[in-house]
């Protein structure tokens, strides 16, 4: 199975295959880091992490493997330490783990 790495330094949008392709995050530096899984693509409940904010510090931390058991999106979204983080947005821009068949 193919593993897709996303990193908090340089997030950007994802597609992975249900069942097919694995998944990584490494948090890289100090900062909040948060999630949303609410179509249980991970599991429900998920098997990534509780969706929520977490935070992150030095040296990089890397979470996974995680593999897909459903289909739809995961919204995920990496904020300076201090700063709320909304994993649709807001303060910077969400990014997106789409999920298909």
């Amino acid at each position: 199975m193919p593993t897709i790495h996303i990193r908090t330094n340089e997030l950007s949008n994802v597609t992975l295959k249900k069942g097919q392709d694995n998944l990584d995050i490494t948090i890289e530096g100090t900062c909040n880091w948060c999630f949303s899984d609410p179509d249980g693509v991970f599991g429900n409940p998920s098997a990534l992490l509780a969706n929520g904010t977490y935070y992150g510090t030095i040296p990089a931390t890397t979470y996974g493997l995680f593999t897909p058991v459903g289909t739809g999106t995961v919204h995920i979204n990496a904020v300076s330490f201090g700063t709320q983080c909304n994993p649709q947005g807001m303060p910077d821009t969400g990014h997106t783990i789409i999920v298909s068949n």
